[in-house]
């Protein structure tokens, strides 16, 4: 089929050229997810609420997940606000490719989630969850609590127990530490 009218094909290459896209899904495993975040936790989420920033792009919105937990670096508890580009809330009409999937999210929910703590990079230097990598969603399974896996490319490609993913996570961290002769 031909186009008919310079000015349609004009207007739809406007149109496309103003959606915003931010995109940058990169396979890591549990190593190289840890030496870019400062917190991996096992938490519930507790509150969840979106808010506009101007940053990476104007008119961006971003959630803000309120969790409770356990560190799982250092053992210590957690109290924290983090947040990620994008939006579940249909009100928002702002979702981006790379962020946790709802269901991973969902207040009342248990997860295993990795992020920068006072990230330098976001105005604030808020707790940031990097992509749909940092969230992994916590089911009980056979009585046990089970790490859901994400596939091949994530670092738990397949679902996990969760004292495995302790155990992992601890062993990680002072593999890192020691390699960086802290």
């Amino acid at each position: 089929m031909r186009w008919k009218s310079p000015a349609l094909c004009a207007s739809l290459a406007l149109l496309l050229a103003s959606v915003p896209c931010v995109a940058a899904i990169k396979a890591m495993t549990l190593s190289e997810l840890m030496q870019i975040t400062t917190e991996a936790a096992h938490v519930k989420i507790t509150g969840s609420s979106t808010f506009r920033m101007d940053w990476p792009l104007q008119g961006a919105v971003w959630t803000r997940l309120t969790v409770q937990g356990e560190s799982l670096r250092t053992q210590q508890p957690v109290n924290a606000d983090v947040v990620f580009l994008g939006s579940h809330n249909p009100a928002d009409e702002f979702g981006v490719s790379e962020m946790p999937t709802l269901q991973d999210t969902r207040v009342g929910s248990e997860a295993v989630i990795f992020w920068n703590g006072n990230d330098q990079e976001v105005p604030g230097h808020l707790n940031r969850v990097f992509a749909l990598d940092s969230v992994y969603r916590v089911e009980s399974s056979f009585g046990a609590p089970v790490v859901i896996g994400k596939g091949e490319g994530f670092a738990f490609a397949e679902n996990v127990k969760l004292d495995d993913v302790r155990t992992a996570v601890r062993s990680t961290h002072l593999a890192l530490a020691q390699k960086a002769g802290k």
